[in-house]
């Protein structure tokens, strides 16, 4: 990718944020996670990924090992790029990184690359993909660190935490 592209991409950030939120607040309307999941088919899983991603969902909200299913994934021919870093993504949050939050971190971060936006941006079709597993992988540090970050300011007080290193 061009640094003019990079810069393009960096000029509509706002947009893609706005497009793909649109996208989750349409989809949370419909109060199911396969709802969130179809949305992804724009962007490479398919639908057996969908319905494995499901059966991963399930483990992860009851607290169950997911190592079979995730190596089942991660393994299958056909899976999707996506589907396979979701998979790594959740299998590996521990040490404290809530596995839930991953979850849905990483799904809904993927949707950067669902909208309209994308396009407008001047990505190339074959980057969405590609765009949308780092979308996964930036979402899925955001939703499971956010709470500790948000716990370490109510610990030090907002005004230290914007202050500069003393």
């Amino acid at each position: 990718m061009s640094t003019s592209s990079t810069q393009d991409i960096s000029r509509a950030a706002g947009n893609l944020f706005g497009s793909g939120a649109d996208r989750v607040f349409d989809d949370v309307a419909q109060r199911r996670l396969h709802y969130h999941l179809l949305r992804l088919t724009l962007v490479g899983l398919t639908r057996e990924d969908v319905d494995e991603l499901r059966g991963l969902a399930r483990l992860v909200f009851d607290s169950a090992d997911v190592s079979g299913q995730a190596e089942r994934i991660r393994q299958r021919p056909g899976s999707s790029g996506l589907a396979v870093a979701i998979a790594d993504i959740v299998q590996s949050s521990t040490d404290g990184l809530p596995r839930e939050q991953a979850l849905l971190g990483a799904i809904l971060g993927a949707y950067t690359m669902t909208g309209g936006s994308a396009a407008a941006a001047g990505l190339p079709a074959d980057f969405r993909d590609t765009a949308a597993v780092l979308g996964a992988v930036g979402g899925a540090i955001a939703a499971s660190t956010s709470p500790l970050v948000f716990e370490r300011i109510g610990q030090v007080g907002l005004a230290d935490y914007l202050s500069a290193v003393h």
